[in-house]
Formats: C-alpha cells, sequence, structure tokens
C-alpha cells in the first residue's frame, strides 16, 4: 500500500524529533501527527510548542529535494543531499548515506606505500555499509555526528535538541529572526541558549548549540539548490548504471573561510 502524504508527514515528524524520543518524548509526537489527545495527556508545555511549531516548517522542507552547504563552527563544509527518504552527507574525506537499501560510512584511507613505488598512494574511499533505513533513527543521527568528529548533526537532530532541552527544568524561550529565516531559542536549569533558525522553505538555516557528540557547534547555511542528482546517493566507490538528469552544485568546490555569523537576538519570554 502507497505511503499516503499524511503517513509520509508522520514518518517525517518523527525523524526531526529523532533526538528527543528516549525521553519519552511522546505528546509533541502525538500533536505534530493529529492523532487523538489522550486523557492522561502531560500539561501544556509552551517552550514544546514553539519547537512544534518550529519542527511542523523543517517537515516541509525535508520533502524537497534538495542539495544544501553547511559550514560548522570550526570552518568545515558538509553537503547534505535529500531526495526523501534517501538522504547524504559529505565532508572533507567522509560521506554518509542513508537509503532504504542500505547506509554507507565511508572515509578516505591511504594505503600502505609500495616499497618499489616512486610516488606516495593516493587516499581511496573504504565503505562499511549497515542495514537500510527510511527514517532517522537516534543511533543513526549519533553515527552521523560522530562521522563527522562530533561537529555537524543533522536538521532533524538538531530540531530533537531543542525538543530535549524544552523538556527540562526552569525553561526559558526566545523568538528571533535571522535574515528571512524564523528563530527559537531555548534555555534550561543547567543549559546554555541553543537556538535553530528555518527559512521560508524549510531548511535549517542556522543552528548554535550541542551537537550529539556533545560538542559546542554553529551551523550556518552556506548555499541551496533544488535539485539533487542520484549520483548523490552512491557510495564513493560505486558507479551510477545512468548519469543522473538533475545536477546538483558540486560537492569537491573549496569551501570559504570560516566567517562566524551573527547571533540571532532572542527575545526572552
Amino acid at each position: 500500500m502507497a505511503n499516503t502524504p499524511n503517513s509520509q508527514k508522520k514518518a517525517l515528524v518523527s525523524a526531526v524529533l529523532a533526538g528527543a524520543l528516549t525521553l519519552g518524548f511522546a505528546g509533541m509526537m502525538a500533536k505534530s501527527c493529529g492523532a487523538p489527545v489522550q486523557e492522561q495527556a502531560e500539561a501544556a508545555n509552551p517552550a514544546l510548542e514553539l519547537v512544534d511549531s518550529l519542527a511542523s516548517r523543517l517537515v516541509l522542507g525535508l520533502q524537497t529535494d534538495a542539495t544544501i552547504q553547511y559550514q560548522t563552527a570550526a570552518g568545515a563544509g558538509v553537503v547534505v543531499s535529500q531526495s526523501m527518504p534517501r538522504r547524504a552527507y559529505r565532508g572533507f574525506g567522509v560521506t554518509y548515506i542513508a537509503t532504504p537499501d542500505g547506509t554507507y560510512l565511508c572515509r578516505n584511507v591511504t594505503p600502505s606505500p609500495s616499497p618499489k613505488a616512486k610516488k606516495s598512494p593516493q587516499p581511496v574511499p573504504q565503505c562499511d555499509e549497515g542495514p537500510g533505513a527510511d527514517t532517522m533513527s537516534p543511533s543513526q543521527a549519533r553515527d552521523i555526528s560522530d562521522a563527522f568528529g562530533g561537529e555537524f548533526m543533522a536538521p532533524e537532530a538538531a530540531m530533537g535538541r531543542l525538543a530535549t532541552i524544552a523538556r527540562g527544568e526552569e525553561v526559558r524561550t526566545g523568538t528571533s529572526k535571522h535574515g528571512d529565516a524564523q528563530c527559537v531559542s531555548v534555555t534550561a536549569r543547567g543549559i546554555r541558549t541553543e537556538t535553530a533558525c528555518v527559512n521560508p522553505a524549510g531548511l535549517l538555516a542556522y543552528f548554535e548549540g550541542t551537537t550529539d557528540a556533545g560538542k559546542y557547534t554553529q551551523l550556518t547555511l552556506q548555499y541551496t539548490t533544488p535539485s539533487v542528482s542520484d549520483e548523490a546517493f552512491l557510495p564513493p566507490t560505486a558507479k551510477p548504471a545512468v548519469k543522473a538528469t538533475a545536477s546538483a552544485r558540486p560537492a569537491a568546490k573549496a569551501i570559504p573561510s570560516p566567517t562566524r555569523a551573527p547571533k540571532p537576538s532572542a527575545t526572552e519570554k
């Protein structure tokens, strides 16, 4: 039976909130998916409602084909290719691909030099393959973050991070703008303020907070194109049988020098 738009949205909302699922974040899930409210539902949480609203915008963006480049706080570039349910993340020497047919973590490895070789061997990609996935699980979100040295996190996981904080104690929230993107900031007792911004296209435009690996990061949207090639979802060692008709902006383009984007100014509520 084919997936309906409503069932696809449910799966996407699940992915967006994957970072909070381990804390039993069922109330917001039910609200986002339009499920009947249970009699013993937890009390309304204004912070969760703000994050829920921003997550709904991100859900719309996740359903579109796009090629997106982010820059981390350390200046590293990560190119995200999405064509649901397929996703790919590429950085310097690292590729992580997740599709229903399989997941691949590929790293460039330099072979041991041959005694007779006149030139040093060039790095070659080596890939570990795992089972396929239609949506992102908390463990997969952590794997993606770990693959990039803990400095990057998937947009879905960034939103999940805010949802987790919103369930803390002494929670405070704020809203602001980052260019044309809508932002929500959340902080709680013992946790510094973390911020996520989603633009009108439904793409994560900015995130400042903590990754799944526990590291501080600042993800800034560098560019986006509304297209993606099928080749983007093939591991580096594979060759496509047919050249893709839709071409995405080359991922090998040099990454500009890191520039710290101005932090959105939140208005405390």
